[in-house]
């Protein structure tokens, strides 16, 4: 590696403490940027060393960290994303979750490469972020406000060119689904993180950088960005698909395959699949498209039903929001995704809570006037949730609290506590073993094994072996995991491994990575990632599926089909470096360079 950063990293971040109202700044080394680039890595290091183990993440000693990579605000494409990083209310675990849009770029454009926030303010408040520096301002007019009025007052205020990130009333309401959304429906949405920016009473932050961002060999990445545009144009899911038809694209693949989660995950097929498609939903509601800066993709719709407007839904969307609740009305969908969006809440935990809550009912474990695709009160139980209005209050503490309330917990369908997306692990087995073993809980986006076991790129493996998927899960965890620290979108992942990557990072910063360099700091920060869970008691048990997920269904391309669970679980922790209980063994630790604690 060269001996300094001329590019990429300003070596700054901002610390806030919200109690007394005091904003800090703070240089950071290259040895730290080395070795954790930014994103998840900065977020899962600073989290494992400033907070106690066992705390409670909605109390003021929880911190939440906001971070960009190296190559957010430069000119590599994808990569107008950060990183919100604290200790989950739902689910205990760290937890990181990316947002795209504008925000990633005006906070970088500001001078600095995170904000860390901790401390709680007695009364409602939002962070601007400039150039140079930071201000806590009231937010008490603000504060009850939906997202979209939020961020409309913001940008009157602040003018045109910034962006903001807020809350929702499910925020400031503590709900533990709660998610964090910025403009245009881009959202850090899952794991309550919204609910942690509540209990600072802390309503938004808007961003208005205007510095540029340097970049080390402009000339070489100009022709890194050539073979990039020509590999997008050429890539079936990226340049076709994806592109074309929005992340909903592959629905139709997924229901006819038998992948589509259908009646909280009792079936793998929806009959009204086509109904709910990419296709009608381009033809019928869509109105326009949307993407982050600089992205050539634009994957994002904007629609527009009979009776609302705004942005998606996108397909985890359709699907929780759909099939998982036996809805094949596109525009009853997209309302309940709009709803969700403005008042924050997570649509994939909403949708997998409500089909917890619709089968509770079926069962007699709770009585409610409400039935399996009734989209109004549907619509109902969600503005409710937000509120924590009657039901809506057992709601927003998750399905698995729910379930557990009634006396059934099995029906709720959870990893660590995370509701399941929208792909059914009994028929690729990859994604079993990446819902299992997500440090963050059930998760597509740590592993997205469908690109190998559905689309095929790079190349397609049987959906049904195993033999080789503990390394495969291992591999495309490591590289989200660098693709978080980056901060890119994982979409690029299906065509750009840690080679590209490594080069436009070179080219970016100034800093020579290797490949093998590069991967290794993904691995770094999951190993990180683990030992945060494991200090706060998880064990390998809640690496395992929910039961529900590995017993067989009787009809569809999947019947009768589990994945052997148990060996993946047991070979996976030996790829790792693990012991038989899930631990990171001394040798994997001094590998990492984490072998003296996480200081090291």
């Amino acid at each position: 590696m060269s001996v300094e950063a001329r590019g990429g990293w300003w070596g700054r971040a901002l610390r806030v403490d919200l109690s007394s109202k005091e904003v800090y700044v703070e240089e950071l080394k290259l040895d730290f940027l080395r070795k954790f680039v930014g994103g998840s890595g900065f977020g899962v290091k600073w989290l494992y060393e400033l907070t106690k183990p066992r705390m409670d993440p909605l109390s003021p000693e929880n911190w939440l960290i906001m971070a960009a990579g190296p190559l957010t605000g430069s000119r590599v494409y994808g990569a107008s994303r950060i990183t919100i990083t604290s200790k989950s209310p739902l689910t205990g675990t760290v937890f990181d979750s990316t947002c795209g849009g504008f925000f990633p770029l005006f906070f970088k454009r500001a001078g600095f490469d995170a904000l860390l926030i901790h401390g709680s303010s007695e009364e409602p408040v939002y962070i601007h972020v400039y150039d140079d520096g930071a201000d806590v301002l009231s937010a008490r007019d603000l504060w009850g406000l939906k997202v979209s009025e939020v961020i409309r007052e913001l940008r009157s205020r602040h003018g045109f060119k910034c962006s903001a990130i807020a809350i929702g009333p499910a925020g400031e309401n503590l709900v533990k689904i709660a998610s964090i959304m910025g403009d245009n429906g881009h959202a850090s949405g899952r794991g309550g993180l919204g609910a942690v920016m509540g209990s600072k009473k802390l309503k938004a932050v808007v961003a208005s950088g205007t510095k540029r961002v340097e970049e080390a060999h402009p000339e070489k990445l100009d022709q890194l960005l050539e073979n990039v545009n020509v590999r997008i144009t050429w890539n079936p899911y990226l340049g076709g698909a994806l592109k074309n038809l929005g992340t909903s694209a592959l629905l139709t693949v997924i229901n006819d395959w038998g992948l589509l989660p259908t009646m909280n995950f009792s079936k793998s097929i929806f009959e009204g699949a086509e109904r709910i498609s990419a296709e009608e939903l381009n033809s019928k509601l869509t109105v326009g498209r949307r993407g982050c800066y600089n992205c050539p993709i634009v994957c994002k719709r904007a629609t527009r039903t009979a009776k609302a407007s705004g942005d998606g839904p996108e397909y985890e969307s359709v699907v929780n929001l759909g099939s998982m609740l036996m809805v094949d009305d596109l525009e009853g969908i997209a309302e309940m995704n709009y709803l969700c969006n403005e008042l924050g809440l997570d649509t994939i935990s909403m949708g997998g809570t409500l089909a917890c809550l619709l089968e509770l009912i079926e069962m007699e474990a709770v009585r409610a006037d409400v039935k399996w695709g009734e989209v109004d009160k549907l619509k109902k139980l969600i503005i409710d949730t937000a509120y924590r209005r009657g039901l809506g209050g057992d709601l927003a503490e998750g399905s698995k609290r729910l379930a557990t309330k009634h006396g059934v917990p099995e029906v709720s369908v959870t990893v660590k506590g995370l509701e399941v997306p929208a792909y059914d692990p009994r028929g690729a087995y990859g994604m079993a073993l990446s819902y299992g073993t997500s440090y963050r809980g059930a998760c597509h986006l740590r592993s997205w094994t469908i690109a190998f076991e559905v689309i095929g790129v790079p190349n397609l493996v049987d959906r049904f072996s195993f033999y080789e998927k503990p390394a495969l899960v291992k591999y495309t965890q490591d590289l989200a995991a660098l693709y978080d620290c980056l901060v890119m979108c994982k979409h690029f992942a299906v065509e750009f491994d840690e080679e590209p990557i490594s080069l436009l990072v070179n080219a970016v910063t100034g800093v020579q990575f290797s490949k093998e360099e590069l991967l290794m700091v993904g691995e770094r920060v999951w190993n990180l990632a683990r030992m945060f869970n494991l200090r706060e008691g998880f064990t390998w048990r809640d690496d395992l599926l929910p039961p529900r997920l590995l017993r067989p269904l009787t009809e569809g391309p999947i019947a009768g089909r589990v994945p052997p669970y148990h060996d993946m679980l047991k070979a996976y922790y030996e790829v790792r470096g693990w012991s038989d209980e899930g631990k990171p063994t001394q040798e994997t630790l001094s590998r990492l360079g984490l072998s003296g604690g996480v200081h090291g």
